[in-house]
């Protein structure tokens, strides 16, 4: 997993990565997403992939939108990316 911030607030990549680590899930790299503007906090995945499942279930824990990859980030390399913005509010608080 991937976890890239397209927000205003410096360090959410971190934050988030921190927060998807403490719920279970392995993150290979954090960074920032400059390839335009992300509406809301999303998890992507590759259709027809076992990513799917993983995506839906993260989205679920983080209260995100979840998506199949979309051009920008369609051939990067496998696993789900989560790309976090302004309104990231975390995982929740009751898990």
């Amino acid at each position: 997993m991937r976890v890239y911030n397209n927000s205003t607030i410096t360090g959410l990549a971190s934050k988030a990565a921190d927060e998807v680590r403490a719920n279970g899930w392995g993150v290979a790299e954090t960074g920032n997403y400059s390839g335009g503007t992300i509406p809301t906090t999303t998890v992507y995945f590759r259709p027809g992939t076992e990513e799917e499942a993983a995506a839906k279930e993260l989205a679920s824990v983080l209260r995100a939108r979840v998506e199949p990859r979309f051009d920008g980030i369609q051939s990067a390399a496998a696993g789900v990316i989560l790309i976090v913005t302004n309104d990231y509010q975390g995982a929740s608080k009751n898990k």
